[in-house]
This record gives C-alpha cells, structure tokens and sequence, in this order.
C-alpha cells in the first residue's frame, strides 16, 4: 500500500521538478525568437553584446537538452520549427559533437538544427560536413569490430564470469558502434541537404578534400 502510494505520488514530484526548469526553457525559447528573428528579417549583423548573448543562452539550452531529452521533451519539440537558425550558428561545434549521443531524440533534434544551418548558412558547415560524410574510416572499424565480435561468440562454448565480463563489454562496444551510425546517418541528412542547393561547392570540397589525401598519403 505504501509502495503504490509512493509510486502515485512519483509523477507529481517529477511536474514540481521540472515545472521550474520547463519556464526557463521557454522564456529562453521567447528571447531567442524576439532578438534574432528582426535581425534576421532586417538582414542586420549582430554586435557582440547580441552574440554573447546569443551563445549563452543557446550553451543552457543545449545543456538542459543533453540532460532533460525525455522530461524537457514537448517543451524543445513545440519551439523547433520557430527557432531562427541563426542563433545557433556560433554552437556549430557543440551540436556536431551531440550527434553521438545516446538519446535519439536528441541526435535527431540536433541534427534538425544543423539542416536549418545548412539551409540558410551552408557555408560554415559544409567542410565539416563533406569530411564526416568521406571518412569512412569509423565505418570500417565498425566492421572490424562486428566481425571480432561474431567471431568470439561463435568460440565462446561454455558460460563463465570470464564469460560474462566480455559479454558486458560487447554490449558496451555494440552501443558505441550504434551511435556511430546514428551520428553517420545524421551526417547523410545534412549532406544531402547541402547537396541539394550547393552541389557545385560539394563537388569542390570533396575533390579538394581528395587531393590533400593523395598528397598525405604520397608523403607516408
């Protein structure tokens, strides 16, 4: 009786835990719509009162995202499609290190905010971009370590603790490569959207990124 009570009022503490939290979130939300969407209209540049501004209210909302996905979840869903895309042009190298994230809510947010970026200001994401979408390096490794995996497996003929230790670790290793997919097909998404309206300046970063390879590789 006492668990079913503590349980009912579970739900309840998580509103009065968060409640606080959410109204920040979306007064943060309301500035950054209100400072950056004249500008934007306006075709004004910010001064660096309005960046600074701009990144620290975009650094908390970013935090509070990598934390809360699933609590904060309606809030950041709601204010998505409203959001200028310009201020978080200066977060570009935070959000390309979200994308491995374990939460796929907030790959896949993250991932949205740098297709709007890549929309509207594809020049200063799509170097990054063309050399995340060529290296196929992590793929290959991926691989590697599917093929070492199925191989242990297959040997493994008798259930030990030695056993169990190296079961924990490929769990560990299969999430890893999970998100390293995830992070490659947030990648092709942004890719093919920069394709889209800027294949001319994709085919040159890509043929540009192929010849310091050739000439890496012919020093090596």
């Amino acid at each position: 009786m006492l668990i079913e009570q503590l349980l009912a009022l579970h739900p309840q503490y998580d509103l009065r835990r968060y409640f606080l939290l959410e109204q920040s979130c979306r007064a943060y939300f309301t500035y950054l719509q209100l400072r950056n969407t004249s500008t934007y209209e306006n075709k004004k540049t910010n001064n660096n009162d309005d960046d600074a501004s701009n990144v620290l209210v975009t650094l908390r909302l970013l935090r509070v995202l990598v934390r809360y996905p699933q609590q904060l979840r309606t809030i950041y869903e709601t204010n998505l499609l409203n959001l200028p895309t310009i201020a978080w042009k200066r977060l570009i190298p935070q959000l390309f290190s979200r994308l491995n994230h374990p939460s796929s809510f907030v790959r896949d947010y993250v991932t949205n905010l740098l297709i709007g970026i890549a929309k509207d200001f594809p020049q200063l994401i799509l170097y990054s971009v063309v050399v995340g979408i060529t290296d196929d390096s992590k793929m290959r490794r991926i691989k590697s370590r599917d093929d070492n995996i199925w191989q242990r497996k297959f040997a493994i003929t008798h259930e030990s603790e030695d056993d169990i230790d190296e079961d924990d670790e490929e769990e560990d290793d299969v999430e890893k490569q999970e998100n390293v997919v995830a992070m490659q097909n947030s990648f092709r998404l942004i890719y093919n959207v920069l394709s889209e309206t800027n294949s001319h300046v994709v085919e040159q970063v890509k043929l540009f990124l192929h010849e310091i390879r050739r000439v890496y590789c012919s020093m090596g």
